[in-house]
């Protein structure tokens, strides 16, 4: 059957090839020195195992014409494009979160996007140890690729639409610090970042409800540090912390320095996370030759709360979790002079 004029071709090559039909489209025309004059280019479009699949590409292809010239480009290079445009636009957080979800990708990393299928993103997520979270996270960046790619020629089908991720509870390992490590903390307090790890410890707080919390949020007179709408993960979050007997001074070294932010550096700069987990929290792991990672600090809080007896509502109350029954989310109020009588039977 003769295909239409611009259509494109196919043709079988020679000698015992696995993918022997080449599909090959017309461009625009070359200029030819020796003909003095422009005659027609061709460009293959791709190699295949058969007549048909060669067809079926070509058809693909006039049904929703791609940018050839970027037909090598791989999966880590379409990300890096749309990386460059949008991260900007994201949080620290969601960074964080996405680069760690494209080290996953790894095994397609340098695979032209092109060539990718079903099976390829299913065995990326089937090799990820971690639970369904971080399967999410890793189908959102394939997501992203795919997307980006579409809008701009590349491909014209998001195969990571047909990804199905079971949910799994969560695998994290949390590992509280010891009553010697906390003790070594206090030893070395007069570091601005040790202060920033009791300060955590002692009041169970989300490592960036206190990092990106204003000096405005913190009452040093009324001894609280107030979590508001724009810093919860929930309404439940949205709360007043007691500030223990114990960290009033270490809180008071950071209000002190009357910023803007509660909590900044020695140099009255605000303290990123990333920045602090990849070389102050690396600095005193070292120094208390632990392994901590930065959540384990409510962790801590919780399993000294548990320890020391604290009365369970209040508990709730402090860390942010929804009360258990109706009774306790109605009828019960609790104040902030009743958070720190309890907060403080923790030594």
């Amino acid at each position: 059957m003769k295909l239409p004029n611009g259509y494109g071709s196919v043709a079988k090559l020679s000698g015992n090839r696995r993918k022997p039909y080449v599909a090959r489209i017309s461009s625009d025309p070359v200029y030819d020195d020796k003909i003095k004059g422009y005659k027609p280019k061709r460009t293959v479009l791709g190699y295949y195992p058969s007549k048909k699949e060669a067809l079926n590409a070509l058809a693909e292809y006039n049904m929703n014409p791609f940018n050839l010239d970027q037909n090598n480009i791989t999966f880590k290079e379409v990300y890096d494009l749309w990386k460059k445009n949008n991260y900007k636009n994201l949080s620290e957080s969601s960074i964080t979160v996405r680069e760690a979800a494209l080290k996953h990708c790894e095994l397609i990393n340098n695979m032209k996007v092109r060539d990718l299928t079903t099976s390829m993103l299913n065995e990326v997520i089937g090799n990820c140890p971690y639970g369904s979270s971080t399967k999410k996270n890793i189908k959102t960046v394939m997501h992203t690729v795919f997307q980006y790619a579409m809008q701009n020629n590349l491909v014209n089908k998001d195969y990571s639409e047909f990804i199905s991720i079971e949910y799994s509870e969560p695998v994290i390992e949390r590992e509280v610090f010891t009553d010697e490590e906390i003790e070594a903390l206090w030893e070395i307090s007069d570091n601005w970042d040790a202060k920033i790890l009791l300060i955590l410890i002692y009041t169970g707080m989300r490592v960036n409800e206190l990092l990106k919390n204003t000096r405005g949020n913190c009452s040093l007179e009324e001894r609280y540090i107030y979590v508001p709408k724009e810093l919860a993960k929930n309404s439940s979050s949205i709360r007043y912390v007691p500030i223990h007997d114990k960290i009033y001074d270490l809180v008071k070294y950071f209000y002190d320095f009357n910023k803007e932010n509660l909590i900044v550096n020695s140099n009255g700069n605000v303290v990123l996370y990333n920045n602090f987990v990849n070389r102050n929290l690396k600095r005193l792991n070292n120094c208390l030759k632990t392994n901590h990672r930065f959540h384990d600090t409510r962790h801590t809080f919780v399993t000294l709360a548990h320890r020391y007896r604290l009365d369970e509502l209040c508990l709730k109350k402090i860390v942010g979790h929804s009360p258990s029954s109706i009774t306790q989310k109605v009828y019960t109020h609790i104040t902030i002079q009743d958070m720190l009588q309890e907060v403080n039977k923790i030594k």
